[in-house]
């Protein structure tokens, strides 16, 4: 039997027993996430649609809104930047007796570089 196989076994051994254990003493263990935009949805649902080299500056302003800020680059393009607030949000619960709220917020930055009216390319910081 390879090391591998053996360390395996043993986390599965070690794993059913915590199941035995959680299920046999009456613990019950829930797990409740969400995640949802509290801002800027529509700009990173829009992404997908996004070609550089055909989409026009005003598909982008229509589609994705006016943009949160704005900066020409050392080429003299244009920047557009959306700013994208995601929370995810988790709930532990054992039994009755507690319960865990954990909630994280993540901030990105899309920024849509635009060359004569077209998009020329993008990117998420």
């Amino acid at each position: 039997m390879t090391s591998i196989t053996a360390i395996r076994r043993g986390w599965i051994a070690i794993a059913l027993a915590v199941v035995c254990t959680f299920g046999l003493s009456g613990c019950i263990l829930a797990v409740q996430s969400d995640s949802h935009y509290k801002r800027g949805h529509e700009a990173m649902e829009s992404l997908a649609t996004i070609r550089a080299g055909t989409t026009s500056r005003a598909w982008v302003v229509e589609h994705m809104g006016v943009p949160d800020s704005s900066y020409v680059n050392a080429d003299g393009n244009e920047v557009l930047s959306y700013l994208s607030l995601r929370e995810q949000e988790t709930e532990v619960a054992l039994l009755f007796l507690f319960s865990i709220d954990v909630s994280e917020e993540e901030l990105r930055t899309l920024h849509v570089e635009i060359e004569d009216d077209i998009v020329k390319g993008y990117w998420i910081e």
